[in-house]
């Protein structure tokens, strides 16, 4: 983990600074905050940071003389120090006393980001190392991914990440695997996605930018967000391998939904969405996995109407008199072939349209629940949080929060 050093005489400045770092850099280590050189090099002493981020102008030991100690020190220190406008005569000295960089207060926030990445890549190709820097860019663009999931990153945001990550983000396709269980068991199979692909595709990691893909978990659900240009390139990671990887270690039937096109990436939600509503195809695992489903002409019409309507009171009787065969033949053929109970499968559909309106909206949650297909709110409310394992409320909230 790369470890880093803020100082300013100003509070609201390393404060500032430390949010940045928290929200865009969480694999970045903060080792602390001061307020004068001195201090700062009193810290140094104990344990040398990979970066140091420091203003020039303040009391006791300036940031000039700061980088001097360093460099008279031969500490590998990286030196980015903040200077005022109409301050160049500091900025000159400061390059040539080698100063990693500089940036000019007040900053501006994507400014920041993008002379931190410069920095840490100047980091590991001096290690010659990858471990550190491959943790920090996919946490990053999680975090941006979270962002335009929750509608929190704006066109200029948007602006910036692409020029940090080169544009390979700039349309996706995006798929959610609704695993069942609990959000501990998507984590623990996301790491196992990630070793085998590492396996799979020569150090997936170190490999992360030509590849293009993904990784991160919503509660039950892992969601995989694919680079459209990678996923037409000459070696791409498709998300079928992540579909067999997953049947091969998971013991339940898994819920696949993958968006129709490539989204814009600003239109991140709308995929999720696109693909929260299609995660209704069953992966059959234990001793038949790796078969494709065998879905009749029978099924294919039933799951076509239950995707149509599933927001009304659609019923066993309804859809077998749609179909016009027995109920309960009905029921055994969708179970045997889908590996999923009717009522299962309607639930799904309708519970994944209702996290779809609760993270997009501000309807009130018995709207919601009406939309979705439920009258009674109480009930609505009781199957979601089965299903979810929080209520619908905290799921709006938690969501946004990401």
């Amino acid at each position: 983990m790369l470890s880093i050093l803020l100082i300013d005489d100003e509070p609201l400045t390393t404060l500032a600074l430390r949010k940045i770092f928290e929200t865009h850099f969480p694999a970045l280590e903060i080792l602390g905050e001061a307020t004068n050189g001195q201090q700062a090099w009193e810290l140094i002493q104990v344990r040398v940071p990979d970066m140091i981020i420091s203003d020039i102008r303040m009391p006791h030991l300036d940031g000039l003389e700061l980088l001097n100690k360093v460099r008279e020190a031969n500490l590998p220190s990286k030196v980015v120090l903040l200077t005022a406008y109409g301050e160049f005569e500091y900025a000159r000295k400061a390059l040539k006393l080698q100063a990693s960089g500089y940036l000019l207060k007040p900053y501006i926030q994507s400014e920041v980001i993008k002379e931190i990445f410069r920095v840490i890549k100047e980091i590991e190709a001096e290690k010659g190392v990858k471990e550190s820097f491959t943790k920090v860019i996919p946490l990053f663009e999680e975090n941006a991914f979270k962002k335009l999931l929750a509608g929190k990153l704006d066109s200029n945001g948007l602006h910036d990440f692409l020029k940090i990550t080169k544009d390979r983000w700039e349309s996706c396709i995006i798929s959610v695997f609704q695993l069942g269980g609990t959000a501990s068991k998507a984590v623990e199979i996301e790491e196992v996605i990630k070793i085998s692909l590492t396996e799979e595709v020569n150090d997936y990691f170190s490999h992360s930018e030509r590849h293009g893909i993904s990784f991160f978990h919503r509660y039950n659900e892992l969601v995989v967000i694919h680079s459209a240009s990678s996923a037409s390139s000459s070696n791409p990671v498709p998300v079928q391998d992540c579909i067999r990887i997953l049947m091969n270690y998971s013991e339940q039937p898994l819920l696949v939904g993958t968006c129709s096109k490539p989204y814009p990436l600003l239109q991140l939600a709308d995929a999720y969405g696109e693909a929260l509503v299609q995660s209704s195809k069953v992966q059959e695992t234990g001793p038949n996995r790796g078969a494709s489903i065998r879905q009749g002409a029978l099924i294919e019409r039933a799951v076509e109407y239950c995707k149509q309507n599933y927001m009304t009171d659609i019923n066993l009787q309804k859809i077998a008199d749609y179909l016009d065969v027995n109920k309960n033949h009905f029921c055994n053929i969708f179970k045997e072939q889908l590996q999923v109970t009717f009522w299962d499968y309607v639930t799904g559909l309708r519970i994944a349209h209702a996290k779809q309106l609760l993270q997009s909206s501000d309807e009130l949650v018995a709207n919601i629940a009406v939309q979705s297909g439920y009258i009674n709110t109480s009930h609505f409310g009781r199957v979601f949080k089965e299903i979810a394992g929080v209520t619908p409320a905290e799921y709006r909230r938690k969501s946004r929060i990401s």
